[in-house]
């Protein structure tokens, strides 16, 4: 009988460290990593000025004219689609002025 190989396997010794290299070395990793922390920031946005509207997701869901779910789908990062018209109307729904940047990509 076979013994099976061993894998290798590359433990880092923190996430971090683990992101940090990969950071570096993968153009794909930096693409996905770097959208990901944008939607973060854009659901964290929602989900702080509602709490400081102190207006539940129901209760913002009943201002933009949706259902609660879409606003926890909304306050989720890993929502991939977010149109500017829904962010319009959470932007009016939270007295919050919506800005949208387009800047050239560091090279």
């Amino acid at each position: 009988m076979k013994k099976p190989k061993k894998i290798k396997v590359n433990i880092p010794e923190t996430i971090s460290s683990h992101i940090d290299s990969e950071f570096k070395k993968s153009k794909e990793f930096r693409k996905a990593y770097i959208e990901q922390i944008e939607r973060l920031e854009l659901a964290m946005k929602i989900v702080k000025l509602r709490k400081r509207r102190n207006l539940t997701q129901a209760q913002l869901a009943k201002k933009v004219n949706t259902t609660q779910q879409t606003i926890s789908r909304l306050e989720d990062a890993s929502n991939t689609e977010i149109s500017v018209s829904t962010l319009s109307k959470i932007a009016l729904a939270l007295d919050a002025k919506l800005s949208i940047d387009l800047s050239p990509k560091k090279k």
